[in-house]
């Protein structure tokens, strides 16, 4: 069976790739025909080899960019990773471990005192209630029991001492190591096994590293090493090949890198590099989308909205530059990609897009001159803008405010390259608001076209997010009416989701609105979930296997809901992802009790697990909401200790192993779940109850 699941998951991501091959393969075979349609561009005629026709100086300076950068890295390499040392753990981790030995000691005193009775149950619980987090078993409690209060107090102090000496600058991956020496120097001072069980649970509990990795620091005195190496630059006007001079591959390489090297004529050659230039910037998108954004590589769906995208982007500039060169809206395909894909992809795929704008413009002149120049630059700079105003909104009306700004980025970058390169104040603002235009151009386009791609592609994109999340939904306005318990839990997870969506950089809305239709399933057997239970409980006489069969097909009863409403795929991946293959702790531990053995891969939810980061938020989210509610006299401490021991569970379950999620990124997220479940679990104050006198006509005595 495992084999067969294998074969059919190699066949189908076989099938994407071929599907994907043939996406990239149109689209560069149009691009081409576009490109060479549109492009004529003028050279010098120079060849490696051959004499130079005249004097050529640089006309910019020129960084060599990937010189720099080696030289840079190399500094950088060479400084050494920063660590730095936090006494004051130490002290804490001494003191939190003596306290709860003091505590161990002062149940061993009243287990004495009552030692010629035998220990029970109850003493037990009694004494794991007393001892927060540190948990006896039978054998434990006895061995408390036979000992004495001076090897009690002698534990104690030698624990306390092997725990300072182990925390002399002690990394977290070393705290394994640490406490397994602690538990050897007890058994080597002589103490009995099972004092020194009790020990280690408190030494386990209380121990933790002290000695950090300094990344700022780090990063720092790389930083300072790498701004003491000099660019390597050539300057403005300095003579590159003299009349005459026989060109050198050298010399030539500067010069197609000033882009100052031309053709004769227009030949195969033209054409080949035009091929090559598409096809590397293909394979360089390829690429990336491979290296960081594999969930996109392997959609068909997403490769074909953005290579629609770039072409609608690309023949907008072609016919748009009939006006005006600086009027093309490059920023256009920037600003959708943003909105229907994400914005990482969207900013690089603003780079090769600004290089085939600049190609576009150079057709009226030598293929690098100033008005590709004033392209690319214009182009790069106003898709970082543009991307920077749609960061926390993606409205319609955000879309205009982005052109709006891209628009005055486009102004101002064009100006200011004007007045670079040419001395004509009049021409360089002409140039100037026709770039402005072509920003504004790239909003309304955007706007209008945008509404198409949602319902031909089913995207996602923050109106639709916003229209899902609309509580008359009627999968929703179900789900409040039929299944009310599972609708409020809904709604605090999705505040828990957008929250930490927000602390970490990640899509916050379509977290929330994941999180609203999570639970959506529910709504087929709202009865058998404890939420919307009214006292009567119907797994209480169901076996425990089918109790869980029920409670795990919810995530795909909710993904065949969703597709009958063709809610969008990257909501339905949240549904069917939220409980990962985790185990159903409780039906598991009921079947145990029952028939005395089980294999908790029977009690499994059948995934698949996580694999972005706005589903891995929901998980949590659910996780913590369900289990934050059940903390009797809820503080701030109580919480973030529930969460972070529920998030740790997750991690050890290996449910977060396939997104891209690293582990500051967790704790950002255990952070925003503290602040938000501290609010809603804050104390309330106890009215008083007082008579309220009658209110009297106005001038009668009371």
């Amino acid at each position: 069976m495992t084999v067969k699941k294998k074969s059919a998951k190699k066949n189908r991501l076989s099938g994407l790739s071929v599907l994907g091959f043939l996406i990239a393969l149109i689209a560069s075979l149009i691009i081409f025909v576009i490109l060479a349609l549109a492009v004529t561009p003028a050279r010098y005629d120079i060849q490696v080899g051959h004499p130079a026709p005249n004097t050529i100086k640089a006309t910019k300076d020129v960084e060599d960019k990937i010189t720099t950068d080696k030289l840079k890295q190399d500094a950088a390499a060479k400084v050494k990773s920063i660590f730095v040392s936090d006494p004051d753990v130490t002290q804490e981790v001494t003191s939190e471990l003596g306290k709860t030995l003091k505590d161990i000691g002062g149940i061993s005193v009243l287990l004495i005192s009552d030692e010629t009775k035998e220990l029970t149950q109850s003493q037990l619980a009694s004494a794991n209630e007393q001892l927060d987090g540190v948990n006896l078993d039978m054998n434990a409690l006895k061995a408390l029991a036979a000992a004495d209060e001076s090897t009690l107090s002698s534990l104690t102090a030698d624990t306390v001492s092997l725990v300072e000496s182990a925390m002399d600058k002690l990394l977290e991956s070393d705290v394994p190591q640490a406490a397994a020496r602690i538990e050897q120097g007890l058994k080597d001072a002589g103490y009995d096994e099972a004092l020194v069980d009790i020990a280690m649970t408190a030494v386990n509990k209380h121990i933790r590293s002290n000695y950090f990795y300094d990344e700022q620091a780090t990063e720092n005195q790389r930083q300072a090493e790498m701004d003491k190496v000099d660019p390597v630059t050539r300057i403005k006007g300095e003579v590159i090949v003299s009349d005459g001079e026989i060109v050198t591959e050298a010399q030539y390489a500067m010069l197609d890198a000033l882009g100052m090297v031309k053709e004769s004529t227009m030949d195969v050659w033209l054409y080949l590099g035009i091929g090559m230039l598409v096809i590397t910037l293909m394979l360089a998108v390829a690429l990336y989308l491979y290296m960081f954004e594999r969930a996109i590589y392997q959609s068909p769906k997403k490769l074909l909205m953005i290579a629609l995208i770039c072409l609608i982007a690309i023949v907008s500039c072609v016919f748009s530059r009939e006006i005006s060169i600086y009027i093309m809206p490059v920023t256009l395909g920037v600003i959708m990609i943003a909105l229907l894909v994400n914005r990482r992809v969207a900013l690089y795929i603003n780079i090769p897009l600004s290089v085939i704008a600049s190609m576009l413009a150079s057709a009226s002149g030598s293929f690098i001159n100033m008005a590709t120049y004033t392209v690319v630059i214009s182009s790069l700079v106003s898709g970082t803008v543009a991307l920077r105003v749609l960061k926390n909104r993606q409205t319609r009306l955000t879309v205009l405010l982005a052109g709006l700004v891209v628009g005055i980025s486009n102004i101002v970058t064009t100006f200011a390259v004007g007045l670079i390169s040419s001395s004509n104040l009049m021409e360089s603002l002409y140039m100037a608001l026709y770039s402005g235009i072509g920003g504004v151009l790239s909003s309304v386009l955007c706007v209008a076209l945008t509404p198409a791609f949602e319902v031909i592609f089913n995207a996602v994109t923050s109106t639709r997010l916003v229209e899902l999340s609309n509580p008359n939904q009627p999968l929703l306005r179900r789900l409040l009416l039929e299944a009310p318990g599972t609708y409020h839990h809904s709604i605090i997870v999705a505040n828990l989701a957008e929250a930490a969506a927000g602390e970490i950089g990640a899509n916050g809305l379509l977290a929330r609105v994941g999180a609203y239709y999570h639970d959506i399933g529910k709504i087929m057997r709202p009865m058998y979930f404890t939420e919307n239970q009214l006292g009567d409980n119907p797994h209480d006489r169901t076996d425990p296997r089918v109790s869980t069969a029920i409670i795990t097909a919810h995530p795909k009863d909710g993904v065949q809901l969703l597709k009958e409403k063709r809610i969008p795929e990257e909501i339905r991946n949240i549904v069917l992802t939220h409980h990962g293959n985790s185990p159903v702790i409780y039906f598991y531990n009921k079947s145990l009790t029952e028939n005395g053995e089980a294999n908790v891969d029977d009690f499994r939810y059948p995934g698949p697990r996580p694999s972005t980061r706005e589903e891995a938020i929901v998980m949590l989210a659910d996780t913590v909401e369900a289990a934050a509610r059940s903390i009797p006299n809820a503080d701030k401490e109580k919480i973030r200790e529930l969460i972070e021991k529920l998030v740790s569970q997750k991690i050890d379950d290996g449910q977060l192993d396939d997104c891209d999620i690293s582990l500051r990124d967790i704790s950002r997220i255990v952070s925003a779940f503290v602040t938000v479940l501290s609010g809603a679990f804050h104390d309330r104050i106890e009215y008083p109850k007082v008579d309220i006198p009658k209110k009297h006509p106005e001038g009668e005595t009371p």
